[in-house]
């Protein structure tokens, strides 16, 4: 048994107060709800999200704005984690939410209600979709057979190789 270092309860996690400031962050999927349709027709996605350790919620919806243009935070949502179905009007795979990784753009409000109401929190402003990255092809030549050839000449030209005109048989 080694002795010397007794056990005295670790040290506590000192948590950030306040809200984390303004700007762009990588988050992982805490938790989440399966979305919910309300009483207007809009579904409604809860998701809890870590970042840098604090916790912030989120409640992206789809459905018509109040100005019946349609809407669909859900699908940037799962877009933004790499987790939307390959085509259109399939249902996402629930399970493979939570753990999910994107990134999204923080902003500072005062709540509303609830606990927090008169406090300064985290919202999240949108979400940042992840470039798509397709088949690599090479470009299509675009230059004629003459523009390429004289490309080529002129090339040959300013790395100093001999020109065509000139004659290549001289003695010296």
């Amino acid at each position: 048994m080694i002795t010397g270092y007794t056990f005295q309860g670790g040290d506590e996690r000192r948590m950030p107060s306040g809200p984390l400031p303004e700007g762009d962050y990588a988050f992982e999927v805490a938790d989440y709800t399966e979305p919910y349709q309300k009483a207007n027709g809009n579904w409604v996605l809860k998701v809890r999200l870590t970042i840098q350790g604090q916790t912030v919620f989120d409640q992206p919806w789809s459905g018509e704005t109040s100005q019946g243009e349609p809407r669909d935070g859900i699908g940037e949502f799962l877009l933004a984690i790499n987790r939307a179905p390959k085509e259109r009007g399939d249902g996402p795979n629930w399970r493979a939410v939570s753990g999910a990784h994107g990134k999204c753009r923080l902003k500072v409000e005062v709540a509303q209600m609830g606990s927090m109401a008169g406090k300064e929190v985290n919202r999240v402003a949108y979400y940042y979709r992840p470039k798509e990255v397709g088949p690599t092809a090479a470009p299509k030549q675009g230059a004629s057979d003459a523009q390429w050839a004289e490309a080529q000449r002129r090339s040959k030209q300013a790395a100093g190789a001999p020109s065509d005109t000139e004659p290549d048989d001289l003695p010296f």
